[in-house]
């Protein structure tokens, strides 16, 4: 037997609200009926905006490293020997190379160390992966250091890793001290800490370009 529906409008709402709690599969027409399909559309299309967004941020953050993996290249003697105290500082990987034969001479040594099984395939991939690559000395320190940085608009677990890697792949393939480094705009307490415990030097960028 079919309950007779309330004449009132209030006690007709919590009838409808109480039937559609009671069946679940009443939400769905009865928003339809309700509702203007345009309006039903709504979640999705703020899904997809959301998705957008977030595309967007990615680019913008992948631009912003781009830039300043060129700045860094551009002034990266200055700054190498400001941060470290690196003297007779070769960029030889990197968006700007004033001497392209040293990118040259770097490449086929990089190549030769795999060809005579001093690194992988994989690590000669990290290797020329790698943001910029600088071959250096200290003042005073006959042997020279390799410098592999990672640059980043905000830097991550990956970007520490990549680096480290970058560092290890380098002293294999040419037998010589590396220091993995990241330059970045942002880091997060807890990403500091995982890059103080990899032995990772930081470059805070974010007041340079």
């Amino acid at each position: 037997m079919i309950a007779s529906l309330p004449s009132d409008s209030r006690e007709f709402v919590q009838y409808v609200i109480a039937a559609v709690n009671a069946n679940p599969d009443l939400r769905e027409p009865l928003l339809r009926a309700l509702l203007t399909e345009e309006f039903l559309e709504m979640p999705g299309r703020l899904a997809r905006i959301e998705e957008d967004v977030n595309t967007l941020k990615n680019d913008v953050g992948k631009l912003r490293g781009k830039a300043h993996e060129t700045d860094f290249a551009r002034t990266a003697t200055s700054l190498l020997n400001s941060e470290f105290g690196f003297r007779r500082i070769r960029v030889v990987q990197g968006n700007v190379i004033a001497l392209p034969r040293y990118a040259e001479e770097f490449h086929e040594k990089a190549l030769e160390a795999t060809d005579d099984g001093l690194i992988t395939d994989e690590q000669l991939r990290r290797i020329f992966d790698t943001d910029i690559i600088a071959h250096c000395r200290r003042p005073g320190e006959t042997e020279p250091t390799w410098v592999a940085v990672e640059v980043a608009a905000r830097v991550d677990a990956d970007d520490i890793n990549r680096a480290v890697l970058s560092a290890q792949a380098l002293r294999l393939a040419f037998g010589e001290d590396a220091l993995p480094v990241i330059a970045g705009e942002r880091i997060d307490p807890q990403d500091a800490a995982r890059l103080e415990q990899a032995g990772v030097a930081f470059i805070d960028i974010s007041q340079r370009f």
